[in-house]
Order: structure tokens, then C-alpha cells, then sequence
């Protein structure tokens, strides 16, 4: 059974949500960094949700970025460059602004293009 890791920025939560359980329903298991609190975020909670989510993706065979507009933000990025180091396939859902992040994507692909694939 194919794994993916869904990356995005907390704006694109519901979009995480959504892409989330499609890809459940088909039977493919789908991992991201946890849940998205209101609470202010410390220095120990950003490092240990960072390191949760370098284990998850340690765990699956794709890195799915939603990146919304281009758009990713700096943790994302950190995601996407452990991803590239460990060997993931990497793949977004738009071309991602940032370029140095954007030369590690395998592929740009619409999310339920992906989840045909990994079917």
C-alpha cells in the first residue's frame, strides 16, 4: 500500500483536511505533521512538530505539497529539502514560488491525479 506526507502551510489546513480523507477512501495512507492548534507557538512546539513530521515522512513514499498560489512557507520548505535528502519523490500541486524548493519537485500534479497514481 502506497504512503504519502501532505505538506502545506497552516492556511491551507482545509485543503490538507480535504486532500487527507480522499486519499483514505481510496486506501492510501496518509500521514502530515499533526494537528493545527490556535495556541502560540514556542520554540519547543515549532522543533517538535518539525522533527514529528521528519519522522512521518521517513515513513511514506511521497512528499505531497499543496502550495496554493506557489505559495509554501519556511517549514514547508524544511520538508520538502529532508524529503529530497532521504530520497522521497516529491511532488506539488502547483509550481512552487520559491526556487531553491522548487528544484527539488519530481512533478506538479493535481491531487487527484496523485491519488490515481498511488492506487
Amino acid at each position: 500500500m502506497k504512503s504519502v506526507f501532505i505538506a502545506c502551510s497552516r492556511r491551507f489546513n482545509r485543503d490538507l483536511l480535504a486532500f487527507s480523507k480522499a486519499c483514505i477512501a481510496e486506501g492510501i495512507i496518509a500521514e502530515d505533521a499533526g494537528k493545527v492548534t490556535d495556541a502560540k507557538d514556542t520554540m519547543e512546539s515549532e522543533r517538535s512538530a518539525l522533527l514529528r513530521a521528519f519522522g512521518r515522512i521517513d515513513n511514506t513514499d511521497v512528499l505531497y505539497v499543496i502550495a496554493k498560489e506557489g505559495y509554501i512557507g519556511k517549514t514547508v520548505a524544511m520538508e520538502i529539502a529532508y524529503a529530497h535528502a532521504r530520497g522521497k519523490v516529491i511532488v506539488s500541486s502547483e509550481e512552487i514560488e520559491e526556487l531553491s524548493a522548487r528544484g527539488l519537485v519530481s512533478k506538479v500534479m493535481k491531487g487527484e491525479d496523485l491519488i490515481g497514481k498511488l492506487k
